[in-house]
């Protein structure tokens, strides 16, 4: 801190000496002894060289040298000296500033991460009470089906004897216990689901507010609040699991703590990312369009390449596409996962699983011959078509690849038209115009615990 007021200094005193060299008050001068006179060799010149005029009066004298005034110049290098104290002052104070707030900032990250794992205790201990529960009722069950069939098997003769009211009644009340009973494992199953998604969430809050911690003496780990997941004891759903708090098809969702909230459609525990019906949406759209998402959740739309790409990055998806051409004909084509890529590589098609025969009605498979391509609209050309524009050939966008062999983005074209701009599927109804289109995925999680149930 007081390196510059030492340099200040030194300045001073090498001035100092400076001036004081100039004025001989540090370097004396020798004085200079004079000659002894020469003997006159003849008066006569003596004489012609009295009489003439004496044009050289000796040497001059030495002028004074000039006052160097040093005592201004450390009056001046004082004050200078002393702005530069006051500056390193006031960065000191700011840096013990700095340092309080990031000691204030530990000292309440750490507070919020014992309540965050208080909460995550109460948390399990519902968790334990619900399968405690769900242990319990699963066993009242059995032992209901074993009565249940024991009534079953007892004989006609021994009903007769016994009153065949009592058993009626007997019956009846078995059937409204096992109603009941299946209906509070039905709402057990969804509250334990419930808390298992709230676990979750809370325990990567938790962990983001332990690299904060560790992270404080670096300043990007301090840069920023954290960000919380909601409410103390309350979730947002992260995918249609949750379909049962949606209103009219529509629940607002949440995929991690940091991002933002959007609305989704569902169907059943599908989340809806395509829907075509009519012609009320234009889909010949640019790329902002697309990349945003247009058309309305209850009707005609598409959620939009940012969103999707969220999705599909959140976790592994699986695809139903459900088509229906003007005839009433309905069928389906089913792939086992389902990714896109981001903006900055043009949303590519980089994760399409296997494609699955539908145990209804298959509608063949006429997207896998676009799998690896970039997305493509009328203004942003990514189809790897050297001589044209599949967009714009199309009327729509989709990820072309020399161009298409579905054009789900198409135009849409009343009366089964036919024709390349229209909105088709070839291995379904070659390129003759769709009446519906519905693009729909789920977390394969969600698939899995449905085969295991």
């Amino acid at each position: 801190m007081m390196r510059p007021q030492l340099v200040a200094m030194a300045i001073v005193m090498l001035l100092a000496v400076i001036c004081g060299s100039g004025t001989g008050s540090l370097v004396e001068v020798p004085e200079v002894t004079q000659a002894p006179p020469l003997p006159p060799r003849n008066p006569r010149n003596n004489q012609t060289r009295s009489r003439m005029p004496n044009n050289f009066r000796g040497l001059a004298a030495p002028t004074s040298p000039p006052r160097c005034d040093y005592r201004e110049l450390m009056t001046n290098l004082h004050d200078r000296v002393g702005v530069l104290v006051t500056l390193d002052e006031d960065q000191r104070h700011r840096l013990e500033v700095i340092d309080k707030k990031l000691d204030q900032l530990v000292e309440s990250s750490s507070a919020k991460m014992e309540s965050m794992k208080a909460q995550q205790m109460d948390f399990l201990q519902r968790l334990d009470s619900f399968e405690h529960i769900q242990r319990l009722s699963r066993n009242t069950l059995d032992e209901l089906k074993v009565l249940s069939r024991t009534a079953r098997d007892i004989p006609q003769s021994q009903y007769a004897l016994s009153g065949g009211q009592v058993l009626n009644e007997t019956n009846l009340n078995l059937s409204e216990r096992l109603d009941a009973l299946a209906t509070l494992l039905a709402s057990t199953a969804i509250n334990v689901r419930s808390v298992q998604v709230e676990v979750g969430n809370l325990a990567k809050v938790i962990r983001r507010q332990t690299r904060v911690i560790h992270g404080k003496g670096q300043k990007a780990s301090v840069s920023q609040s954290p960000i919380f997941y909601g409410p103390a004891g309350q979730s947002v759903p992260n995918s249609c699991a949750f379909h049962i708090l949606a209103v009219d098809g529509i629940l607002k969702i949440q995929l991690t703590p940091e991002s933002e909230s959007f609305y989704v459609s569902c169907d059943g525990d599908w989340t809806v990312i395509l829907s075509r019906t009519s012609d009320d949406v234009n889909f010949e759209r640019g790329w902002l369009d697309y990349r945003d998402g247009f058309g309305n959740l209850a009707g005609d739309f598409f959620i939009g390449l940012n969103k999707l790409h969220a999705l599909t990055s959140s976790g592994l998806y699986e695809l139903r596409i459900a088509l229906e051409d003007f005839s009433g004909n309905v069928a389906y084509a089913s792939y086992s996962l389902f990714a896109i890529g981001s903006e900055r590589e043009s949303f590519p098609l980089i994760l399409l699983g296997k494609f699955q025969d539908n145990p209804l009605i298959p509608a063949g498979d006429s997207l896998s011959y676009h799998a690896g391509a970039r997305f493509s609209t009328v203004d942003h050309d990514n189809d790897n078509c050297l001589d044209c524009n599949c967009a714009l050939k199309h009327k729509g966008a989709g990820w072309y690849s020399n161009c298409a062999k579905s054009n789900v983005f198409g135009q849409y074209l009343p009366n089964a038209q036919t024709g390349e701009t229209g909105m088709w599927w070839d291995t379904f109804a070659g390129q003759n115009s769709l009446k519906k289109v519905r693009w729909m995925i789920r977390p394969v999680a969600e698939s899995l615990d449905d085969a295991r149930r």
